[in-house]
């Protein structure tokens, strides 16, 4: 009798080298690398599991996966961010677990890094540096995150970092969430029902919520308008929370008096787009989540954690799906 076929593991993540590696050294496993949707094509018939980069999971992806993936199980993500699933769904007796809070503490310090360049304005001397010229008329308008309210949109582990370092700065942080609760690192935690009225008291906003269809466009032209005149409005969670043209409009008008954004709606904008042309105006390329060994070693832990447990047959950990378990599927 044939031995048993091992399972084939795939993994998406072009950059990560790290997972290729502890991956390909396995000898329980069959591994495969995708590197486009073309690999996908060739190798998804075969696969029983397979990690990758949650923004990868787009509606073309989706329906392949779903017409030629029959044996597929298990979808690991190496990111946070689920919502490509949650728009364009998962075949039934897929199960999807995340990197749960690994990015966590480096979104927030970029989210941080962002919010600091806008206060001090940063922005504004790479100009007159190139041009040899000590200006310090940008002085004017200076501010500091010190004594500043700050409002944070989402209140998972990123939004929880953030609170913890924006406090180190000695802000006052409202967090915003479901739910209004107690936290050791909010000064308060409100429901998003009060969006309003908290924003009314905000020097600043941070947005890490999720994407989902509630919260696609919450911070409208009405939300930017309940924010204090010359408030800062940083967003590392995804583009489509902001109203685009809504925070354009108030970048103009000065309503809001600066912006940075690792995240953008459309991403990335096109090279005619009015948002590279706004006032105070800083766009990172959605690379909040780059840049970090030790991210890279909880993400190779949570990898290591679930192929174990897959393999073995049990619940997975981090799971962003209604199933309750996952296994082998037989040969």
């Amino acid at each position: 009798m044939k031995p048993p076929m091992k399972p084939l593991i795939l993994l998406w993540s072009p950059l990560d080298d790290y997972l290729g590696d502890m991956l390909s050294a396995r000898d329980d496993i069959r591994f495969g690398r995708v590197r486009s949707i073309d690999d996908l094509a060739a190798m998804a018939p075969e696969a029983d599991g397979m990690v990758m980069i949650g923004h990868f999971y787009t509606a073309p992806v989706a329906a392949l996966i779903k017409a030629q993936a029959k044996r597929l199980r298990w979808i690991q993500l190496t990111t946070a961010g689920y919502d490509g699933f949650t728009f364009h769904g998962v075949p039934h007796g897929v199960v999807v677990t995340n990197a749960a809070h690994s990015h966590s503490p480096m979104v927030a310090e970029h989210a941080v890094t962002l919010l600091s360049a806008l206060a001090r304005r940063l922005h504004l001397y790479a100009a007159p540096q190139a041009r040899h010229v000590w200006d310090r008329d940008i002085r004017h308008g200076l501010t500091t995150l010190e004594d500043m309210t700050i409002a944070v949109l989402g209140y998972g582990g990123i939004g929880r970092e953030t609170a913890r370092r924006l406090k180190a700065f000695g802000s006052r942080v409202i967090a915003i969430a479901r739910t209004a609760r107690p936290d050791d690192l909010a000064d308060a935690v409100v429901a998003s029902s009060d969006l309003h009225a908290t924003l009314a008291q905000a020097d600043a906003l941070v947005v890490t919520a999720a994407l989902t269809e509630a919260t696609r466009g919450m911070i409208d032209a009405a939300a930017l308008a309940a924010l204090k005149p010359g408030a800062l409005v940083v967003n590392i969670a995804r583009g489509g929370l902001i109203d685009t043209g809504a925070l354009i409009a108030a970048l103009h008008s000065g309503h809001i008096g600066g912006a940075g954004l690792d995240v953008t709606d459309p991403e990335p904008p096109p090279p005619d787009h009015p948002l590279w042309d706004c006032p105070n105006l800083i766009i990172t390329p959605h690379i909040a989540g780059v840049g970090s060994g030790p991210v890279w070693r909880r993400i190779a832990d949570v990898v290591r954690g679930n192929l174990e447990r897959f393999l073995a047959g049990e619940t997975l950990a981090h799971q962003v799906s209604t199933a309750a378990a996952c296994t082998v599927p037989p040969s």
